[in-house]
């Protein structure tokens, strides 16, 4: 299943290099980042996960939605 998504991956990767230069280098630069960090942190367990750590995605999701919504409105203003 690992080769699969490997391959996958990689002619996707593969396809956006020709259409969408800019969004392959993207991609390529966070897969690097998750894999550095995944081998520098230690694994998780329910035993050893923070309490804040599930919460987080519907934390930085709510916190981009107000930063946006608050931009709308201070650029939609009619000067």
């Amino acid at each position: 299943m690992f080769i699969v998504a490997l391959l996958v991956l990689l002619a996707v990767l593969g396809l956006s290099l020709r259409t969408r230069p800019q969004f392959a280098i993207g991609v390529v630069c966070g897969v690097a980042l998750a894999w550095i960090g995944a081998a520098l942190l230690p694994p998780l367990s329910l035993a050893t996960m923070p309490v804040w750590l599930p919460a987080l995605p519907f934390a930085l999701v709510a916190t981009s939605l107000f930063a946006f919504g608050a931009l709308a409105w201070w650029w939609g203003s009619d000067r």
